[in-house]
């Protein structure tokens, strides 16, 4: 049994929302992140080594940039290591850190070979240079609120420190909550903790650490805290003081971005301005929604890095602590895949792509303009854009400047390491590789009001999901015994096989099944399918067909899997009713 395509009419739309290996180098790193590293104020971090590897042939060449002065990096000579038979490169990473004012901080290392496989990539490199403050601010809600408490990480280099706490109003609100017997014997992070007692309303408390006994001297102070018990909202300034990235080519459009932010105290977060602040002048911000859209243009840009911030007013306690860095790379006009850009549309993750798979690529200069397929078969170039999968074009769902969607050759070998690369007009952009599995089942899920749920088709072609879970939609939940239709992506070639780019027909796929309210791997009892195979007329989408366990509880939100050639799928979920 097949779904007929005339009850699909909403599916396309939901879908495009969402040769051997060449012989080159491809470039592998021992880490992405380091740090953070302190450093004393005034002094600069130690020298940190991260290991390039070369995964592939010849040889790597790289070229080693930096996105802040006081970050600078140098790539030694290759070395035999066993992590790669190519090689390893040592990437040793100076930070010049004595000129930082205190505060943390974060910038990149970008390593680049052009002629090698999943190059660049990206070293973010934290330093904190706060050391031991002088006083430390708080923000917590009252005792029963949800958030009575807040802890602070300080970094002292010293060892052998000894605190003694106090507290001068408000009762015993202030602990020390790191170190054996009353002693820091390592310059580790240390917490501080402050907590709000029953009864302490709302207002500002004041205490005190002194640090005594620390092997440098200047740590060796009485830092004041401040804790504020307040009723106003609360900006995890955490979440909120992350960078944000941006890049777009040189005489290129503006690049957008967004922060949000999270509340961790009382009442409704409002944020009402944002004040964007760049030496260039090229950054701007404002307020929708209570997230800050930010927009960076390069105009009059040339080639670099550069840095601004945004400031924002809200009616938080902390809002004058939040700072949101914002770094805009202004780039040739090349299309670049993104480090772990290639993703499937189920899940958005790059666990592996198989061979019929729907790919996003995710990047920048990608494309000059988007443009969607108009017709079936689909075409290999779009706005004159084309994606090699091992040096062959691959058919084009859509095209754009971030993003390209596209079907992965069924000609492809499962345990073979593939190739990605996308060339606008005359211009060759970056490879990247992607491993190759007999199959990757997803199965396509849309977040409603209700949660998130698959697209899971009724026979009389409502969704499986709560009513009204979107507004206006026709949905309806399953009930035990129905027969209803699943669609995911990534099943794998069929029988007879299947071309890339054409419209499905009667090809089928034997052996799967689907678990209803848990994992396969928890036991739970599964069905058989009735029918897994692509959708007739559309490309790349499967469908299974399956009959709801007579016996399944009903429940608002059961959780589904599907196992296809031994493969277990993504989870998502279904409301069942009685």
């Amino acid at each position: 049994m097949t779904f007929k395509r005339n009850s699909l009419k909403a599916l396309p739309a939901l879908l495009f929302l969402a040769v051997p290996a060449m012989a080159a180098p491809r470039l592998g790193l021992s880490a992405t992140t380091v740090g953070p590293i302190n450093t004393l104020r005034g002094g600069n971090g130690p020298t940190q080594t991260v290991q390039a590897y070369n995964l592939g042939d010849g040889t790597l060449s790289l070229t080693a940039t930096s996105s802040a002065s006081w970050l600078a990096a140098t790539v030694g000579a290759k070395v035999a290591c066993g992590a790669a038979t190519g090689g390893c490169y040592p990437v040793s990473i100076a930070l010049n850190s004595s000129p930082l004012t205190p505060g943390k901080y974060t910038e990149w290392i970008t390593l680049t070979d052009p002629k090698a496989i999943d190059s660049p990539q990206d070293i973010m490199v934290t330093v904190d240079t706060t050391g031991v403050p002088d006083s430390i601010n708080l923000y917590v809600t009252p005792s029963g609120d949800p958030f009575p408490q807040a802890t602070i990480a300080v970094q002292s280099s010293g060892t052998g420190i000894q605190p003694t706490v106090a507290t001068t109003s408000g009762g015993n609100w202030l602990s020390f909550n790191s170190g054996t017997l009353g002693i820091v014997n390592l310059g580790v992070p240390w917490i501080l903790q402050g907590t709000a007692r029953t009864g302490q309303t709302a207002g500002a408390y004041q205490g005190t650490v002194k640090l005594t006994g620390s092997s440098i001297a200047a740590e060796n102070k009485t830092i004041n805290i401040t804790l504020n018990v307040t009723t106003a909202p609360i900006i995890d300034t955490v979440r909120a003081n992350a960078t944000v990235r941006l890049s777009s080519p040189q005489g290129g459009g503006k690049a957008v971005g967004s922060a949000s932010f999270f509340n961790l105290g009382d009442g409704t977060l409002s944020v009402t301005g944002a004040t964007a602040t760049s030496a260039s002048k090229f950054l701007s911000a404002t307020v929708q929604n209570n997230t800050v859209q930010i927009s960076a243009d390069p105009t009059g840009l040339a080639p670099g890095v550069y840095s601004g911030s945004i400031g924002i007013a809200s009616n938080a306690a902390n809002s004058s602590l939040v700072t949101i860095p914002v770094e805009l790379t202004v780039a040739f006009p090349t299309p670049l895949i993104n480090a772990g850009g290639i993703v499937n549309i189920g899940d958005y993750q790059n666990d592996g792509v198989a061979p019929g798979d729907i790919v996003a690529i995710f990047g920048t200069q990608l494309a000059p303009s988007t443009v969607v397929a108009p017709t079936v078969p689909l075409a290999t170039s779009l706005s004159s854009v084309q994606v090699l999968v091992n040096g062959v074009p691959a058919p084009l769902f859509f095209v754009s400047s971030g993003q390209i969607n596209f079907q992965v050759p069924y000609s492809l070998t499962p345990g073979q390491i593939a190739t990605v690369q996308v060339n606008s007009g005359a211009t060759t952009g970056n490879i990247r590789a992607v491993n190759v599995v007999a199959s990757a089942p997803k199965l396509l899920p849309v977040a409603t009001a209700a949660g998130s749920y698959g697209i899971f088709v009724n026979l009389d072609g409502s969704l499986t999901w709560p009513v009204n879970a979107i507004q206006g939609c026709n949905c309806r939940p399953a009930k035990p015994g129905d027969i209803i239709v699943m669609f995911g992506v990534g099943f794998g070639q069929t029988t007879p096989g299947a071309t890339e780019g054409a419209a499905g027909a009667a090809q089928s796929i034997a052996g799967a099944n689907v678990s209803f309210g848990g994992l396969f791997v928890n036991g739970v009892t599964y069905a058989d399918s009735l029918f897994t195979g692509l959708v007739p007329g559309l490309v790349g989408l499967y469908q299974i067909n399956v009959k709801i366990p007579a016996d399944l509880i009903p429940a608002a939100s059961i959780p589904v899997q599907v196992k296809v050639s031994g493969a277990v799928s993504n989870s998502v979920n279904i409301a069942v009713s009685k």
